[in-house]
């Protein structure tokens, strides 16, 4: 019998350690926007994990990350080729910290991101926002938190649009006003919107929109380790 739910009311740690404790044979399914995510459990061992084209403890370290979407638990008579040898109890220690690394990779990031906006006279006013709704900088403007109400909403719109229509991923749109230029940019557990001068709207500044995205995905938990403290 399968069992389904939603990460919203049970996270993947507590799912991952019920099917150990039980000795479960089974596979754990969690849809994402980019692609389904999959633990495989042969009597209560994690024996594989794939996501994003990854797979082995990377991809299951990403998978413990995730905090968004729905998941089936289903038996399971055929077990992959294994990839992942460590016990379950190791894995799970090691998937906190390497979360642990990447939070703390994240506030550096958008302090770095933050800093570089600061200096540019373009830029009116930004945000840089958790999916979980935590602002990580902003220059302090009056409307930070209606921005970063603004991202989290449009990220959420876009990815149900753009999976309704089998467009892949939306990642980031623009909102274009009489005087100003939005940018909305959806990277992993971050998201930004910096609003620009219309008039000073110029190759530089998309260059440095460019720039922003880039930042973002060293949020990435895959790279949280061994990027953070070299991000140029």
């Amino acid at each position: 019998m399968a069992l389904v739910g939603d990460l919203k009311d049970l996270n993947i740690a507590t799912i991952v350690q019920l099917n150990c404790v039980e000795k479960n044979t089974a596979q754990l399914t969690i849809s994402t926007p980019k692609a389904p995510a999959r633990i495989y459990f042969d009597k209560g061992e994690i024996v594989e994990a794939t996501y994003s084209g990854e797979r082995g403890e990377e991809a299951l370290y990403r998978i413990l990350s995730l905090v968004e979407g729905e998941f089936r638990v289903t038996p399971m008579t055929t077990v992959p080729e294994r990839t992942i040898f460590t016990s379950w109890e190791g894995l799970l220690l090691e998937g906190m910290r390497v979360i642990d690394e990447a939070e703390k990779g994240k506030n550096k990031i958008a302090e770095s991101i933050g800093n570089e906006l600061d200096e540019t006279p373009e830029v009116e006013c930004y945000v840089i926002v958790s999916k979980k709704g935590e602002v990580l900088a902003t220059n302090g403007a009056d409307d930070g938190e209606k921005l970063a109400a603004a991202a989290i909403l449009l990220a959420w719109k876009g990815r149900e649009a753009s999976s309704r229509m089998g467009l892949g991923e939306m990642t980031s749109s623009t909102l274009l006003t009489q005087k100003s230029l939005t940018f909305f940019t959806d990277c992993g557990g971050f998201l930004a919107a910096i609003v620009a001068k219309k008039s000073a709207v110029s190759e530089r500044l998309y260059a440095l929109m460019d720039n922003v995205r880039r930042k973002l995905k060293y949020c990435e938990l895959k790279q949280a380790r061994q990027d953070v403290e070299t991000l140029p």
